[in-house]
């Protein structure tokens, strides 16, 4: 069983953990390569942002497993960006259902029209995944690593 809590300081060591392990860091690289850099970037206080860790139950213990985020880019738009941490935990179908669940949260707390993702062109794991939930492509956009942005959305409205 996944589930979600709210990410607190005491993750910071584990965030930059994973944040240093390959399979994180290929794709997700905003430089937070110290703890210090982690408290910084992590520990700001967003008003738009929500972050959280993800956790799996597994035999009556809940352990962390992955890092979520969401931002609210306008009133009826919320952009989310996830990464699952422990390498033996991807390719699982853990992703999927994760995002379905954060999907399930920020649904019942915003009701926005859409939801924009914003995966690396060359993650087609990541790719793949958001089209399982019902992601569809829908721009390219430049991107922070010079690579662009593949830009991806989940219509909830007609509008």
């Amino acid at each position: 069983m996944l589930s979600f809590r709210p990410l607190r300081t005491t993750d910071f060591p584990r965030l930059l953990t994973w944040l240093s392990t390959e399979h994180v860091k290929q794709w997700w690289n905003d430089g937070d390569d110290t703890l210090e850099k982690v408290v910084l970037h992590y520990g700001a206080k967003e008003p738009d942002v929500e972050r959280f860790i993800l956790k799996k139950s597994t035999q009556g213990r809940k352990s962390p497993i992955g890092y979520f985020q969401y931002y609210i880019v306008s009133q009826d738009t919320i952009g989310i960006d996830q990464f699952i941490g422990e390498a033996d935990h991807i390719n699982q179908g853990i992703g999927t259902a994760a995002i379905t669940l954060i999907l399930e949260k920020i649904v019942a707390k915003h009701q926005p029209k859409q939801i924009i993702i914003d995966p690396h062109p060359k993650n087609q794991h990541a790719i793949r995944c958001n089209e399982k939930v019902g992601f569809v492509y829908y721009a390219m956009e430049p991107g922070e690593n010079g690579e662009g942005a593949y830009m991806m959305r989940l219509k909830l409205s007609a509008d």
